[in-house]
């Protein structure tokens, strides 16, 4: 009874201590309550890429400086003929037609040379006997791009995408629609992730590599001439080199080679010139053949 009554003596004590329980017991629901929102979380970006820094604190002022014409202000454009010669040898045609050929931009702030997007393409001929010889291409470039459909919260994400041939070639076994190769368009800071992965850890370990050869276009007004646009392949020991692939080597039992396209806001006669100018900023060196 003595014990009975300390123990009994011990949880008043307790309660009284404690004070009365106003907290309702806890129920846990097996669905959620539908009047409860759930709100959207969007990870974004947490840092700028140290490449993107670069180009904000030093290279874009250094573009500016070098790539300004003071010329380009006060050089008008040819004007069209008023009237059109009834026989193509009635006049001296003009040495590239009647079209007004393009005009080299004002360099201000809003135009200095910059990426836009970078494309990594390859073309695999195994995949003509079997389509699923493209699956390592596909976990490669996934793995090199990081990109991934609406990866990132961007809804214009479309990942790695297959590329079918156009037309047919008997001669291949090659008909048209089949997939051959694969395609992935990198944007965003993840572009300069790729660019210091490709300097950084690829081109000093590539062996009898000097520089990415500069081929002079036949004419100013040629086409890739005035498209800023800078493209080069690699062999396909390039692609084992990446750290993404690397790390996990025994994954990817074949290698295959790519072609890589740079692709920035340039335009005109000069604009291979100032995309070349952007890249050697970024470390990838080029060399006149």
């Amino acid at each position: 009874m003595a014990l009975r009554r300390s123990l009994a003596a011990s949880s008043a004590l307790r309660t009284a201590i404690a004070g009365p329980s106003t907290l309702p017991a806890r129920r846990f629901l097996a669905t959620p309550v539908e009047s409860f929102p759930l709100p959207y979380i969007n990870l974004g970006q947490t840092h700028l890429a140290r490449y993107h820094e670069h180009y904000d604190t030093s290279l874009a002022t250094d573009l500016m400086y070098m790539n300004y014409d003071h010329r380009v202000a006060r050089t008008p454009p040819r004007p069209l003929p008023e009237m059109e010669p009834l026989t193509r040898h009635e006049a001296n045609q003009p040495r590239y037609g009647h079209k007004v050929p393009l005009q080299n931009l004002p360099v201000t702030v809003d135009k200095i040379p910059r990426l836009e997007k970078i494309t990594l393409h390859t073309m695999n001929r195994k995949a003509v006997e079997s389509k699923h010889h493209l699956l390592p291409t596909i976990m490669a470039f996934r793995a090199i791009s990081g990109e991934s459909i609406n990866g990132g919260g961007r809804t214009a994400s479309t990942g790695v995408s297959i590329r079918r041939a156009k037309t047919g070639a008997a001669r291949w076994r090659l008909r048209e629609g089949m997939p051959i190769g694969a395609l992935v368009e990198i944007k965003g800071e993840a572009m300069y992730d790729f660019v210091q992965s490709l300097v950084d850890f690829v081109l000093p370990r590539l062996r009898e590599f000097r520089g990415v050869g500069i081929e002079a276009p036949p004419s100013p007004h040629y086409r890739n001439a005035s498209s800023g646009t800078v493209q080069f392949g690699f062999e396909p020991n390039a692609m084992g080199l990446f750290p993404q692939i690397e790390a996990n080597i025994d994954q990817y039992p074949n290698m295959y080679g790519f072609t890589v396209a740079f692709h920035t806001n340039a335009r005109g006669p000069r604009a291979q010139a100032m995309a070349r100018s952007l890249l050697s900023g970024f470390r990838i060196p080029f060399i006149r053949q």
